[in-house]
């Protein structure tokens, strides 16, 4: 039988050995349930290819097309710049960051897929540091049916990886079942899915997802997940006040007769009656 999914560690996973380990620790991620309720703080729509006439200013999306040139240009910064144009428009790529083997990928004539977010640049529409992929002779990909989720992250992993990570980890929700703190008569009242159902949905929304819900924690898979933190909060304060409730307060014997009577007698002022009162109680 297999072990619960807080027992089983990352390292179960295919391709996260202990230096990987090491990395997904800074995140507080050590077993297969950490890495499940690593929940993505956001979407992206790669559903879609769009064509390149589709880009304005802000709007992201996929998009296939054609290098017609490249160049590195040398100014105040560095930056590789390549052309690419569809049936439809044309484009520039621009990377700040990139190398001699990358420039010499990206040559005219290469197809690619790529996504991005265009912005008004110097040439017009421009994608800063796409992520792409190269396309190879009359290669078709299939796209997403599913959006695309974005984790937090640290240094040591990309979401590529880490993506990867999270789906393998959905897999053992197949063979384990997570312990659900709900029962199901509430689930079925407040209209809830089972907390295997919400972790499968919120890595893996379908492209129909309402993302401004999702964006605003709103969305009934993420209150859902709210309403069993809330409850396991409030189980572990209930349980410590029964265990403190369980001890019985040391009494604190009254040393030296009189001391109180001399602390009031050296007092500029005389007790209020609210103030004696306090005084019998800390005595009692």
């Amino acid at each position: 039988m297999m072990s619960a999914l807080e027992e089983i560690p990352v390292t179960q996973l295919k391709g996260v050995g202990d230096r990987l380990a090491e990395v997904l620790a800074k995140l507080h991620i050590a077993t297969m349930q950490d890495l499940l309720f690593h929940l993505p703080f956001r979407y992206e729509d790669r559903t879609t290819v769009h064509p390149l006439s589709y880009f304005r200013p802000h709007v992201q999306g996929v998009f296939e097309a054609e290098v017609q040139s490249n160049r590195v240009l040398f100014g105040r910064r560095r930056s590789l710049e390549v052309v690419v144009r569809d049936h439809s428009a044309e484009l520039t790529l621009r990377f700040y960051h990139f190398s001699a083997a990358q420039a010499r990928q990206l040559s005219r004539g290469t197809r690619l897929r790529a996504y991005g977010e265009a912005r008004l640049g110097r040439n017009g529409i421009e994608v800063y540091h796409p992520e792409y992929q190269i396309l190879r002779g009359e290669e078709q990909l299939d796209v997403p049916d599913t959006l695309t989720p974005l984790y937090a992250l640290t240094d040591g992993i990309q979401q590529a990886r880490m993506r990867a990570l999270c789906t393998q980890a959905l897999t053992y929700l197949e063979r384990v079942q997570p312990v659900d703190l709900l029962p199901a008569e509430l689930l079925a009242e407040l209209q809830l899915p089972t907390l295997k159902e919400a972790l499968l949905y919120l890595h893996a929304p379908p492209k129909e997802a309402d993302q401004e819900a999702l964006l605003n924690g709103r969305h009934p898979c993420q209150r859902r997940l709210i309403i069993e933190e809330l409850l396991a909060h409030h189980l572990s304060l209930l349980k410590l006040r029964q265990r403190i409730q369980q001890h019985a307060a040391v009494p604190c014997s009254v040393k030296g007769a009189g001391l109180q009577e001399q602390l009031q007698g050296r007092l500029p002022f005389a007790l209020t009656a609210a103030q004696q009162r306090v005084v019998a109680e800390i005595r009692h």
